[in-house]
């Protein structure tokens, strides 16, 4: 997806699909790729980065997973915790999030409403990883262990 101007309409953007957090299945939190897609190799035409949008519905959560490479969020509406490493933050519009690679991370809604970010990673990415046992045990053992969900977003299929 290689768009120059990617205008708003009502329940989403004009021109782009709503998917679901894992690509195939049909999940509560819903996926908007606004901007790029995901590479194979660098000679791959498009953009070196990926734009995607996520809305998290009230008591919703994203994946709790880590990857090598890096990412930004930047809060689009809402309020929600953002559970990076071992640390838990309350997050609201126009927050911004930096998650370093192979930290664990999840995005929680906190709120009644829809909770909202954009996030921009690299178009030529690893594929997310699962916690390990222990990863979880020490995320649960945490001060972000009242907020995290390990089952609470379906894991990646390949």
């Amino acid at each position: 997806m290689n768009r120059r101007f990617v205008p708003k309409v009502a329940d989403g953007w004009e021109g782009v699909e709503r998917e679901g957090y894992v690509p195939g299945e049909t999940t509560a939190v819903v996926r908007h790729t606004l901007v790029g897609g995901r590479k194979v190799s660098d000679a791959d035409p498009g953009p070196q980065y990926e734009l995607r949008y996520f809305s998290v519905p009230s008591g919703a959560v994203t994946r709790l997973e880590k990857h090598e490479h890096e990412h930004f969020v930047i809060v689009g509406k809402g309020v929600g915790h953002a559970i990076v490493g071992d640390q838990v933050r309350e997050v609201r519009e126009h927050d911004v999030v930096y998650v370093a690679p192979m930290e664990p991370h999840q995005f929680v809604n906190r709120g009644d409403e829809p909770f909202g970010f954009f996030c921009i990673v690299p178009a030529l990415r690893d594929f997310s990883q699962r916690l390990s046992p222990a990863e979880i045990e020490h995320l649960k053992n945490s001060p972000a262990g009242a907020y995290v969900d390990p089952d609470g977003a379906p894991p990646r299929v390949r």
